[in-house]
């Protein structure tokens, strides 16, 4: 959507999702009150926004679910253009990239990861160093002191796993799918990293695996993903989740030593 003399075009979305500064934002609010065409464009972006929030959940959007909407909307200002700029023609080109854009958040090639993947890829970002700790620390209250000051709603612990031969590294408050997620890390013999979450949900919202075990009362949910293994648990209201690149069976039972019943 590109902008106009007399219309804001895509500023409009920038306006909507608060990304311009107070004195843009206040003559964009004056030119609105003035203009039933920019008027009738925001009411039907927030429209498409509303129906988007409805249908799926708080996370960020992929980049190449981005790339796809940016290229309707382009079309629209195209066909837009060709057809003139009355009320008609705006209110039927924005009407037609919602639909566009709808289509595109739920048709199965946007499908949505599973949290396993959503996981792994976490994993693959850290071990690749674009996903940073915040704090860099051996010392697990002070990660967990992190976790409160930045707001976790839940109760967090990190133990200390140095009779397995792995020395905590640090954490960072995450987000896991749009959700609060504790992320920490410990580093385990030849280097290999042992990524720590947990969120509040529920083993039920896990994909089926065909590897469950049990141990002292507790669900384990197993996931591989390549050389790479996640071993879901609960623990209350809180889910928590181990990844690594170490042996499996070692990752296991890991997730054995750590986990607590609740």
């Amino acid at each position: 959507m590109t902008d106009n003399p007399s219309h804001l075009g895509a500023t409009l979305q920038d306006f909507l999702d608060e990304r311009l500064d107070a004195a843009r934002q206040a003559e964009v609010r004056t030119h609105l009150a003035e203009c039933p065409q920019c008027r009738s464009e925001v009411a039907t972006l927030q429209w498409v926004r509303d129906v988007a929030l409805k249908q799926l959940p708080v996370e960020d959007v992929p980049p190449a679910l981005a790339a796809r909407v940016a290229a309707a909307l382009d079309v629209t200002d195209k066909q837009t253009a060709r057809r003139g700029r009355g009320r008609r023609a705006v209110a039927a080109a924005l009407l037609a990239t919602a639909a566009v854009v709808l289509l595109l958040l739920v048709s199965p090639s946007g499908a949505r990861d599973t949290l396993p993947d959503v996981v792994a890829r976490d994993f693959a970002a850290y071990r690749d160093g674009t996903l940073p700790l915040t704090l860099h620390t051996s010392d697990g209250a002070a990660v967990e002191r992190l976790f409160v000051a930045g707001g976790a709603p839940f109760a967090m612990r990190v133990f200390d796993l140095g009779m397995m031969q792995y020395q905590l590294v640090g954490g960072r408050v995450h987000r896991l799918r749009g959700r609060p997620s504790a992320l920490f890390v410990y580093r385990g013999p030849g280097g290999r990293n042992l990524v720590c979450q947990m969120y509040e949900g529920q083993l039920a919202d896990l994909p089926r695996s065909d590897d469950v075990r049990e141990h002292n009362g507790i669900t384990f949910q197993v996931y591989r993903a390549g050389a790479l293994t996640l071993v879901f648990w609960q623990e209350g209201t809180v889910v928590c989740v181990l990844a690594s690149d170490a042996d499996a069976e070692a990752v296991i039972q890991l997730a054995y030593a750590k986990a607590v019943k609740v």
